[in-house]
């Protein structure tokens, strides 16, 4: 039994002793950084100013505009006060 036991430990110690190779550097790809899914000819939401996403899925139609929100309680906002927002926007 003292024989396995010494064995044992110097199987361990000698597993644990090795140099593990250190990885090889791979430099990352560069991404450009631009919202997936940002368009630039739209207006932005009036309340918060997040430009507009494709993703968005609230919208009004105020004087022939259509403004898009990034949340339901932005749209809530802006349906208090639309002029106000509409005058933060048009600047």
């Amino acid at each position: 039994m003292k024989h396995i036991f010494i064995a044992c430990s110097a199987l361990f110690i000698l597993s644990c002793n090795q140099a593990s190779k250190p990885a090889e550097k791979q430099e990352m790809p560069v991404v450009k950084e631009t919202p997936v899914g940002a368009v630039s000819d739209k207006l932005p939401d009036p309340v918060c100013r997040m430009p507009y996403d494709t993703s968005y899925k609230e919208w009004i139609v105020y004087q022939k505009d259509t403004l898009h929100f990034c949340s339901v309680t932005c749209k809530e906002v802006f349906a208090k006060a639309p002029e106000k927002y509409m005058a933060k926007l048009k600047k």
